[in-house]
Order: C-alpha cells, then sequence, then structure tokens
C-alpha cells in the first residue's frame, strides 16, 4: 500500500505527463523551441531594454532630447518585435498553453475543496 506522500508524489507523475503529452502544450514548446533559436529577435530585444534602461537615465538627469530620442527607438524595436511572426505565433500558443493550465488548476482546486469540505 502507498503512503500519502508517494500517492500525491504518483498522481503529481501522471498529471505531469499527461500535460506534457497535450496538443495545445506540444505546440506551445515548438513555439518556444522556434523563439530561441531566433538570435536575431534575442538581440533585438536586447537592444530595447538596453535602450529604455538610457532613456530612463537621460530621463534622471535632465536631457529631454537624448530621452526622447532613445525611447523613440527602443519603440520602434518594440513595435519591430510586435510584429514578428515567430512572436505573434509564440503568445498565441502560450495564451492557449496558459488556459489549459488554468482549467486544470481550477479543477484541482474544485476537487480538493470538495475533498476537505464535503459536497456541501
Amino acid at each position: 500500500m502507498l503512503s500519502a506522500v508517494e500517492n500525491y508524489e504518483q498522481a503529481v507523475t501522471v498529471l505531469l505527463d499527461k500535460l506534457s503529452n497535450h496538443p495545445t502544450i506540444i505546440k506551445f514548446q515548438a513555439a518556444e523551441s522556434r523563439l530561441k533559436r531566433a538570435e536575431n529577435l534575442y538581440a533585438l530585444e536586447n537592444d530595447m531594454k538596453e535602450l529604455a534602461k538610457q532613456a530612463t537615465l537621460y530621463k534622471k538627469i535632465d536631457k529631454v532630447n537624448a530621452y526622447k530620442i532613445t525611447l523613440e527607438r527602443s519603440k520602434e524595436i518594440e513595435q519591430k518585435l510586435n510584429d514578428e511572426p515567430l512572436i505573434i505565433d509564440y503568445r498565441r500558443k502560450l495564451a492557449a498553453a496558459n488556459a489549459v493550465l488554468q482549467h486544470v488548476l481550477e479543477n484541482l482546486e474544485i476537487q480538493i475543496n470538495e475533498a476537505i469540505h464535503g459536497d456541501n
């Protein structure tokens, strides 16, 4: 007979296995892998972050013109990233995977509450 901890660990293992084989999760992982291989997008993201940091610094030291120019360049890169098909696909797949996980968590919460409080 399994202990409570062993039952829990077995249930978690089964849940993780089912989730990792869910079509929505598989599609998300594929989109994530494609995005990670797109080094040019990561370079753009780093450039955008660096420009945003510079803009913040310029604002703090009252360099209004430099702040505006740097912030504008950062926003241009952000828009370019937002328009990238890989990023659009990744975000859509992320939202779908999140919905699956949210559904699973809500069902678990209901089942746990019913087990704790009974079927009131």
